[in-house]
């Protein structure tokens, strides 16, 4: 069991302002606290902090620890052929809390967090055999409350367990248990049915997970419209080249990824992957310079993947999609800690959509050692509970997540 040091949120407070009181970087301080905390109260940086009541510490023999590693960085190593793999074991298992946000023109419209947990099977040849489950989705930090958010629930609930092939690259080569999945929409559907009766989108909603289904072509075909398939299933372990860059202009999609040099102060491999969809539809009205736009990218905008930096909700004229991602790979075995980016695409002349996204491996349940001595002298690190005085009882989430 976690015996974590707590502090308390105060009415306002952003995770910024908690780390500068508790002396702790920012960012650090907010991975730490997602890794560990309830699902429902994860945080985000740069925003007031509305439903996490607490916010977990780390100890302090951790951040001592991570200090003492900034002077002596290790270089990243990678195998023959400057290759980066995967090197898990039968039975390994990892768990996710992951956040998406999805925004219009950057205005919040829906926010989607679940836990999810990934256990690599086996290997076969130049595959890895995995099982992917998804619990329970929160929409806006509430469980699903409409009609089609909850029907939406209860098919996912037929859709996983999923079972797939991954290749060498870590993308989804195929999946290997849809015979398994339409057996369970086969017993479900009927009380699906009884229980939606009628009306016309739910029977269209239905449908179309109905065919979803039919095979595991389609099905794989319908995940790449997940986000969080498309990208932590991304292509990120290929062969590098000597100044660890890849580069792929193949497909529609132009992507560039390269790998730091040195480890991060907590020992992680550190893979930027970033990527461009040049637009093939000008969606001006005017049909003089819609022609005349499109006759300009003739001469394709030069865009240097490598230097470029992308913002969130912008995106250059010619571009229809943007992205831009950071991934944490735990140096051990190359499998992945976090990831955290965005995809911006380009809707209308108007309307520009974005997708943030975040995913934090969550730590198995281990014992913590007490911390013995201070960061800050303003603070009380030995109270169990940082900003109040009595420590309040454990309630049932606490009691379920085993903190």
């Amino acid at each position: 069991m976690n015996n974590f040091r707590k502090y308390k949120v105060q009415k306002g407070e952003t995770i910024e302002i908690i780390a500068a009181k508790i002396g702790i970087p920012a960012v650090e301080l907010r991975a730490y606290h997602n890794r560990y905390c309830e699902l429902s109260d994860l945080v985000e940086l740069g925003l007031p902090i509305k439903w996490a009541e607490y916010i977990l510490l780390p100890s302090l023999e951790t951040v001592e620890n991570t200090k003492l590693s900034e002077n002596s960085p290790k270089k990243v190593k990678l195998g023959d052929n400057n290759n980066l793999r995967l090197l898990t074991e039968n039975g390994f298992k990892q768990e996710y809390g992951t956040i998406i946000l999805y925004k219009q023109n950057n205005q919040l419209i829906n926010k989607v967090h679940f836990i999810s947990q990934i256990e690599f099977l086996k290997k076969y040849n130049d595959f890895s055999i995995v099982k992917y489950q998804i619990n329970q989705v929160y929409i806006n930090n509430k469980e699903p409350e409409m009609v089609i958010e909850q029907l939406a629930d209860k098919t996912s609930k037929i859709l996983y367990p999923i079972v797939m092939s991954m290749n060498k690259n870590g993308e989804i080569h195929e999946i290997l248990n849809i015979e398994e999945i339409q057996k369970r929409w086969k017993i479900l559907k009927p009380s699906i049915l009884e229980y939606y009766k009628g009306g016309e989108i739910i029977t269209k909603l239905l449908s179309s997970f109905e065919r979803s289904i039919q095979s595991a072509s389609r099905l794989k075909r319908n995940l790449a419209e997940h986000p969080f398939y498309t990208i932590y299933f991304a292509p990120i372990y290929q062969n590098y080249s000597p100044d660890l860059s890849f580069t792929n202009n193949d497909s529609e999609l132009e992507t560039f990824q390269s790998i730091d040099e040195f480890q991060s102060v907590t020992s992680k491999i550190l893979v930027r992957r970033k990527g461009i969809v040049r637009s093939k539809v000008n969606f001006d009205e005017n049909l003089q310079l819609q022609n005349k736009l499109h006759s300009d990218t003739s001469q394709n905008t030069e865009i240097n993947l490598q230097k470029e930096e992308f913002q969130i909700g912008k995106l250059e004229e010619k571009i229809h999609n943007n992205m831009d991602f950071q991934y944490k790979l735990n140096h051990t075995n190359n499998s992945i800690f976090s990831i955290v980016g965005f995809i911006n695409t380009r809707k209308n002349s108007k309307t520009i959509s974005t997708i943030e996204f975040e995913t934090y491996e969550r730590e198995k349940k281990e014992e913590k050692k007490e911390a013995q001595i201070r960061i800050s002298k303003e603070i009380d690190w030995n109270a169990e509970i940082i900003n109040e005085k009595m420590i309040t009882k454990r309630g049932f989430w606490d009691r379920f997540w085993g903190n």
